[in-house]
């Protein structure tokens, strides 16, 4: 199992689709990690213009658009860059 590429405290941006209308527009703050759910890591995260947390997927995550602080920024180079 490997680690989930963001931590607590990173900011995020989610991909745009279906889902997305639903959403909040722009970056949300990652909360806590959450175990990984039928393969997919999760993370617990909350809008600013919101009051309750939501739980996304890390493929619901934009990598371009969300950089990693910390030691794994560059585990997501190098699944950008192949």
């Amino acid at each position: 199992m490997t680690a989930h590429l963001y931590q607590t405290g990173d900011m995020i941006v989610l991909k745009q689709g279906p889902m997305r209308i639903a959403r909040s527009n722009g970056s949300c703050k990652v909360l806590s990690t959450l175990p990984e759910s039928q393969g997919a890591k999760r993370y617990r995260v909350r809008f600013d213009t919101e009051t309750f947390d939501r739980s996304v997927s890390e493929d619901e995550i934009d990598l371009t658009l969300s950089p990693r602080s910390g030691k794994n920024a560059t585990e997501i180079k190098g699944i950008l860059h192949g």
